[in-house]
């Protein structure tokens, strides 16, 4: 399987928290990739996307900004695909409407490459936490690849969420390296 997750990948906005920069860059290379900024809703900041795809394009990556909401994704014309941070309820939701979960899950388990940032990494369990709401909401309809829910950014969460988060959890620190799910 190679899922791989990150809090802020290669969104060099964040430039102290690029420990997986290159990581990600030697993963990409020679590969065509699908940066599916859907955590974002249409009318929101797309920021995030259009600096990974920036950064891609800087390291000769052949790139693409696939929005479900006005274009179609066909997973088989990309070697991976990238899911950028924002609400990872709207990223599930958008990639419903768009009926690509199930191509999702077979580009995965034919060994296409998930680069999963922030949100895009937290669909990657069943479960997972509904950051568009003030109460902690756990969901329960993302990817079933990781036994945990997925928790980035976890040293910069205030301490009244950490209190009530699930006890096992996969947390991502904003400086971790690139995390394999396995």
């Amino acid at each position: 399987m190679n899922i791989y997750l990150t809090s802020y990948g290669v969104d060099t906005r964040h430039k102290e928290y690029m420990n997986c920069y290159d990581e990600i860059i030697n993963l990409l290379k020679n590969k065509k990739v699908a940066i599916i900024p859907n955590a974002r809703l249409y009318n929101q900041s797309r920021s995030s996307s259009l600096n990974i795809k920036k950064e891609l394009e800087i390291n000769d990556i052949e790139v693409y900004i696939i929005d479900l909401e006005i274009q179609d994704l066909n997973v088989n014309d990309y070697d991976a695909l990238y899911f950028s941070g924002g609400e990872p309820k709207y990223l599930i939701d958008s990639i419903n409407k768009a009926n690509k979960f199930n191509d999702i899950q077979e580009f995965i388990n034919k060994g296409g490459i998930i680069i999963g940032q922030s949100a895009g990494a937290m669909i990657f369990n069943k479960e997972y936490i509904d950051t568009s709401t003030e109460k902690l909401k756990i969901l329960d309809n993302g990817f079933d690849y990781a036994n945990k829910i997925i928790v980035p950014h976890f040293e910069n969460l205030p301490k009244e969420i950490l209190n009530k988060l699930p006890k096992d959890i996969l947390k991502i620190r904003d400086c971790d390296k690139l995390i394999k799910l396995n």
